[in-house]
């Protein structure tokens, strides 16, 4: 996440800055927002997922005071024009009503202050992902389905979202950064404890999952290292000024 984050955070957010950090999650984009808005600024975090909120929460951070709030991202708890700047970091693709979530971060963004969001690339074009939710419906009964809305489906389908939420002059930008992850027999359970949804990988057997993770890892041979794996990632960045 950590170069998404980065990116999405220096396009919308300035020191001392009022920041929203919709559907936060476990607070990676949230922190980084905090560093460099720095003691003259303020920071929230919202969550839908109480879970996600507790696991934020829990995480040492030295910097400003960082509020986290339950809420759900179509009905935001905030006055109009309350935030200098809105970011929301992979969330929005999931959201019931994409374009009604963006039209409610608006809401509470002022006049000139700046909105960004990213959402991940096609499935197709993020091997990592591929892999993962593959070895998810193979091995633990999840439906393919589940997974469809966490991924964008290209740069017409954001337009369309910002569109319809009465933001059409939106900045999209395709990026692609090659992450460094540790082997997936380390790295699949902590990425999927991070996860609300995939429950199903903790319940199967021992001998089901050392099966799984060797189904990854030979979907990722190709971008095997002497420490793990090598993996291109791409995301949408989104941005607009209110």
């Amino acid at each position: 996440m950590a170069p998404f984050v980065s990116v999405v955070v220096a396009a919308a957010v300035s020191s001392g800055d009022s920041v929203l950090d919709v559907a936060c999650g476990t607070g990676f984009a949230t922190r980084a927002a905090a560093r460099v808005v720095g003691t003259s600024g303020n920071v929230v975090g919202s969550d839908l997922n109480q879970g996600m909120l507790t696991m934020a929460r829990s995480v040492p951070f030295e910097g400003i005071d960082i509020s986290w709030r339950q809420a759900s991202a179509l009905d935001l708890p905030y006055a109009d024009g309350e935030f200098d700047a809105v970011l929301c970091a992979q969330g929005v693709q999931f959201f019931p009503s994409p374009s009604s979530g963006l039209r409610e971060m608006a809401r509470v963004l002022r006049s000139g202050g700046r909105m960004a969001v990213t959402m991940w690339d096609e499935i197709e074009q993020n091997p990592f992902f591929a892999a993962e939710v593959d070895m998810l419906v193979r091995y633990c009964d999840v439906e393919p389905d589940a997974w469809s809305s966490g991924f964008a489906e290209g740069r017409t389908q954001i337009e369309s979202w910002f569109e319809a939420a009465g933001l059409a002059r939106v900045d999209v930008e395709l990026i692609e950064v090659t992450v460094s992850l540790p082997p997936p027999a380390i790295y699949i359970p902590q990425h999927l404890k991070a996860l609300p949804w995939p429950s199903r990988f903790f319940k199967v057997s021992d001998a089901t999952r050392a099966e799984a993770i060797a189904h990854v890892e030979a979907r990722l041979a190709d971008y095997r290292t002497g420490a793990g794996v090598e993996v291109p990632f791409r995301s949408y960045l989104a941005s607009v000024t209110a």
